[in-house]
C-alpha cells in the first residue's frame, strides 16, 4: 500500500506530461490540416502554390506522431493482436500479456536510447534539415526519444498493474 502511494505522484506527473503532449499533437494536426487547406486553395484557386506547406506538414507530422504515442499507449489504443492469448487459459494469458508489455517496454527503451543519442549528436554537430526551412534537426528529433521513452514507462505501468487478462474486446 505504501509503495503504491509513493508511485502515485510520479504516475500523475507522467499522465499530466502525456496530456500536454496529446494537446500538442492535436495542435500539430490542426496546423497540418490548415497548411494543406491553404496549399490547395492557393494552388488551385490562385495558381500560387506555396513553397513552405510541404515542409511544415512534414515537421508537424513527426511531432504529432511522437507526441501522441504516449497517450495511445496509456489508453492501450496501440495495436493488440490477441488471437493466441484469447485461446489460452486466463492465468497463462495474463502472464504472457505481462511479458509482452515488458518486452515492448524494453524495445521502446532501447529505441529511445538510440534516438536520444542521435538527437544529441544532431545538436552537438549543428546538423540542419535540408529543405527551404533549414532548421536544427534536433528541434524535431527530440519528440522521438520522448515518445518512445514515455510509451515504455506506460508499458511497464501496464505490466505492473495488470490484475487479470484483458481481451482485445475489453480494451
Amino acid at each position: 500500500m505504501k509503495g503504491e502511494r509513493r508511485l502515485a505522484w510520479p504516475a500523475r506527473v507522467h499522465d499530466a506530461i502525456t496530456l500536454v503532449g496529446y494537446i500538442g499533437a492535436v495542435v500539430c494536426l490542426v496546423v497540418i490540416v490548415s497548411a494543406y487547406s491553404y496549399e490547395v486553395g492557393a494552388r488551385y484557386f490562385f495558381a500560387a502554390p506555396t513553397t513552405w506547406a510541404s515542409s511544415l506538414v512534414s515537421y508537424m507530422l513527426v511531432l504529432m506522431v511522437f507526441l501522441v504515442m504516449p497517450e495511445l499507449t496509456r489508453a492501450r489504443s496501440h495495436i493488440f493482436i490477441s488471437i493466441l492469448l484469447d485461446s489460452m487459459p486466463a492465468r497463462r494469458a495474463l502472464w504472457f500479456q505481462r511479458v509482452t508489455f515488458v518486452v515492448a517496454a524494453f524495445a521502446c527503451l532501447l529505441a529511445s536510447w538510440f534516438c536520444f543519442d542521435a538527437t544529441v549528436q544532431q545538436f552537438m554537430r549543428g546538423i540542419s534539415t535540408v529543405n527551404e526551412w533549414g532548421m536544427p534537426k534536433w528541434l524535431l528529433s527530440w519528440a522521438i526519444p520522448y515518445g518512445l521513452f514515455s510509451a515504455s514507462i506506460y508499458f511497464l505501468r501496464h505490466a505492473a498493474t495488470l490484475t487479470s487478462y484483458q481481451t482485445s474486446e475489453a480494451v
